[in-house]
């Protein structure tokens, strides 16, 4: 001893224990491309503890966990169950499960039947679209996006089969093409043949599907929303069409450049738009011009997302 006074020991910093995380004890399984804040939200709920502990477990241990490794901990669900359903969660684990193609920022509110089904014990659920294209359930014949008469209530599409099979016949289109090159080419398409309905070029099939899908109560006064409803329901009534002109504008884009540049020359691709859709009246004026010209556009700006040297029939 050499008399001198130690002093205290140098503080170091506490390594993370594990155990301070565990499993909530009312688990909640995932929607299919659910948003991370609507899980968190629906997992706080069914636990009755609040939504910030879903992101921030503990107020004074700095944790060193992912957002992926942390809520599996919290919800007890399995790693690749979080990430097939969660697509935030994907680029924690690409090596798993690839994040999506593209990213697509806008989100619904989940089919009403599908949400019940999952046990969901009325939380709303919010998931991701896939693209503009992502409209309808199936499974329970539903319109989805702009699709609610009020905010209780989704279209039913059981008296609209023809809607159904518009769906699935862009998600064919999505899976040869992939998400981001069919989800531009739907948007091109979509907004052009909104102004083909605006000049009221193309609207038998449109306004049968719509005779079947809203039906206002006659013995009621029309309120303020009206026009509101009926736009959401116009979109869900022409999505027929335009997942049909969809196809076929991919069709045209898709043939060899020469042959395109032919076709626009001789009027062949306006042609066969008129031969796919039943015009109501013949173009006149200056809607003449727009179209053909439109026409041509609209079909070379596809090309350059979708073409892959392979025709596509579009008879179907």
């Amino acid at each position: 001893m050499n008399g001198r006074r130690r002093g205290p020991a140098p503080v170091t910093s506490l390594p993370f224990v594990p155990t301070m995380l565990r499993p909530l004890p009312h688990p909640v399984t995932p929607f299919a491309n659910e948003t991370l804040d609507s899980y968190r939200h629906r997992l706080a709920a069914a636990n009755q503890t609040e939504f910030r502990t879903m992101r921030n477990p503990s107020r004074w241990l700095q944790c060193p966990l992912n957002e992926l490794e942390r809520l599996e901990i919290l919800s007890g669900q399995p790693r690749t169950t979080l990430l097939w359903a969660l697509p935030e969660l994907r680029s924690h684990a690409p090596d798993i499960v690839a994040p999506p193609e593209v990213f697509i920022l806008n989100t619904r509110a989940a089919c009403d039947l599908c949400s019940e089904r999952s046990g969901n014990n009325g939380q709303p659920i919010q998931v991701y679209l896939r693209g503009l294209h992502d409209n309808v359930c199936i499974r329970h014949r539903r319109w989805l996006s702009w699709g609610r008469a009020n905010v209780f209530e989704q279209i039913d599409l059981s008296h609209a089969p023809e809607v159904v099979r518009a769906q699935r016949l862009l998600d064919r289109l999505e899976h040869r093409h992939g998400a981001f090159a069919l989800g531009t080419a739907y948007r091109h398409c979509e907004r052009f043949w909104r102004e083909i309905d605006r000049r009221a070029l193309v609207r038998g099939d449109r306004d049968s599907v719509l005779a079947r899908i809203y039906r206002p109560d006659s013995k009621t006064l029309p309120d303020r929303f009206d026009l509101i409803r009926s736009q959401r329901f116009h979109r869900a009534a022409n999505y027929p069409q335009v997942a049909r002109f969809t196809k076929l504008i991919i069709s045209l884009a898709q043939r060899p450049e020469t042959e395109r540049k032919v076709a626009h020359l001789t009027g062949t691709t306006q042609i066969e738009f008129e031969q796919a859709f039943r015009l109501d009246h013949r173009p006149r004026g200056i809607t003449l011009p727009w179209l053909r010209n439109g026409l041509v556009g609209l079909v070379e700006v596809v090309a350059d997302l979708t073409h892959d040297g392979e025709p596509e029939d579009a008879s179907s």
